[in-house]
């Protein structure tokens, strides 16, 4: 189904609820200092990959505006504003106050909405971790550039429960919040991969935690299908790539038919990206993806899309559309691309940010995931 098909349905369905007297009204009322004049859009965030447009409203010189919207039943939403800034809210009902200085928007305040309280809390951990998760890195390099072989040891250990203690928390998380859109939120933040035992029961009991609501139905939906893309029959990988390897070479053709590769970019920060023109979740997935670019190109921070594309006339057509200004490559072999196969990419979209050094340091990061790893990683 299309997305303006899908979005219709959201909207007719939004309608009849309201028709019914089952929908409840919620109203943002935003006060951020030193913000300059603008609209700021309200966008709700669905549990598979549909964003859509809510409400929207100049700012006033002093940074206040007032957004509202209507809501079945609770919802994940993101307060979206000029130079790629959001600020992510669980709304149910009521009148939410947010208030934050510009310069440091991620430091918001929230009253009004427990659901949006928790889920601040939630990434401000996840951003204490993520921040930890680097530090080590650079202690692992300096110690392998030293050679300090029996430091070395211990400090891969206690990366490794680092790495370990942070899906924990994630898990847990998702496993004990009160409210639906945090718990999907926190599961989306997981490897579809790694994580398929842990995403399998998640499914089961989101369905009995919170059952005959939409977002949990768009979940289960959204489940289904990566589910069955695990299932499918793949090319067998050549091998495993996971944080702390070294990021093996790519080396293929733009679409003007010039040869780029990966260590090309060695010293910045990259996001090795694989996707394709027909893959609905990627094209979904590349809007958060340009935001991330424009807002760190000039800090040390690039793209290199692989597409698993077999035409290129399609490929061509989608870096357009989906302004995709970076480095793209592809040989054109869809699921038996050379790239595909080297990284062992079983379902997409799927990616690996790769550090200065040309070490993986993270993988599968999406929307705000990546918005915060690259805040920590960049800062």
């Amino acid at each position: 189904m299309k997305y303006k098909q899908l979005l219709y349905l959201f909207i007719v369905s939004t309608l009849v609820a309201a028709c019914g007297g089952n929908a409840r009204k919620f109203v943002i009322v935003g006060s951020i200092n030193e913000m300059p004049e603008q609209t700021v859009m309200l966008e709700q965030l669905s549990a598979n990959d549909i964003i859509s447009i809510v409400d929207s409203q100049r700012s006033d010189k002093h940074g206040k505006f007032e957004i509202s919207g209507i809501s079945p039943e609770p919802g994940l939403y993101r307060l979206h504003f000029s130079q790629n800034r959001f600020i992510l809210l669980s709304i149910d009902k009521g009148t939410i106050k947010v208030n934050s200085d510009w310069n440091t928007i991620e430091n918001y305040t929230i009253s009004g909405s427990p659901g949006s309280e928790s889920i601040r809390t939630f990434i401000g951990s996840i951003r204490e971790h993520l921040i930890d998760i680097n530090t080590m890195t650079l202690v692992l390099d300096s110690l392998k550039a030293q050679r300090r072989d029996s430091m070395l040891a211990v400090a891969q250990k206690d990366f490794q429960d680092m790495q370990f203690h942070f899906t924990e928390f994630v898990e847990r998380y998702a496993d004990t919040t009160r409210y639906e859109p945090n718990a999907i939120f926190a599961s989306r933040m997981l490897n579809t991969a790694t994580e398929a035992s842990y995403l399998e029961l998640f499914s089961q009991s989101i369905n009995r935690r919170f059952p005959a609501t939409k977002m949990t139905k768009d979940y289960l939906e959204f489940y289904s299908h990566f589910s069955n893309k695990t299932h499918q029959t793949k090319p067998t990988p050549s091998g495993h790539i996971d944080v702390g390897s070294q990021a093996p070479e790519i080396s293929m053709a733009s679409p003007d038919g010039k040869m780029n590769t990966l260590s090309s970019l060695k010293g910045k920060y990259v996001l090795l990206d694989f996707w394709a023109s027909w893959c609905r979740p990627c094209r979904n997935e590349n809007p958060n993806v340009v935001a991330a670019y424009q807002k760190y190109k000039d800090k040390n921070f690039t793209v290199f899309s692989v597409s698993l594309d077999n035409k290129k006339e399609d490929w061509e057509k989608a870096i357009k559309d989906d302004k995709l200004t970076w480095t793209n490559v592809s040989d054109l072999k869809g699921w038996s691309s050379e790239a595909g196969k080297l990284y062992g990419i079983q379902s997409i979209p799927f990616n690996f940010l790769i550090d200065p050094t040309g070490k993986i340091v993270a993988h599968d990061l999406r929307g705000d995931q990546l918005e915060a790893f690259l805040q920590a990683a960049l800062k």
